[in-house]
């Protein structure tokens, strides 16, 4: 995705230049002073929120889809030859973190570009009122 090394796993999703200034971004995002492992188990293992409850860690774990965006973010610059912006990755993130909480949280209020700038108050917002989570019915 850089062209800076081999595309092993560890590159890809903690190495690389781009997944680290993705991942500096989303702990910069939620107030997570945190480093990044180059071994991607260790690196993964620490996405725990230890001051908050297992609510809002279960919303902060939507960052994982961000493993996806890398993935496709390589190939765009594998076999399109085009250009990998971080920013854009980041961007796309929130927005999917935001849809995903819109969705399975009935009475939603907040905007996007609240979302954006207070992501862990509205986080903690939702833990309020947990009972309008919405689960999946099997």
């Amino acid at each position: 995705m850089c062209g800076e090394g081999a595309e092993t796993t560890s590159h890809l999703f903690c190495i690389c230049r781009v997944a680290w200034l993705v991942w500096s971004k989303c702990y910069e995002w939620v107030s997570l002073a945190s480093t990044i492992h180059h071994e991607p188990k260790m690196h993964f293992s620490q996405f725990r929120m230890i001051e908050e409850s297992e609510f809002v860690n279960q919303i902060w774990l939507c960052v994982y889809s961000i493993i996806g965006e890398l993935w496709k973010q390589k190939n765009k610059k594998m076999f399109r030859n085009e250009n990998v912006d971080h920013l854009e990755i980041f961007t796309m993130e929130q927005l999917n973190v935001w849809s995903s909480v819109t969705v399975k949280v009935r009475l939603t209020c907040f905007s996007y570009s609240d979302w954006c700038l207070w992501s862990v108050v509205y986080m903690r917002s939702i833990k309020i009122n947990k009972d309008m989570w919405v689960t999946k019915q099997r």
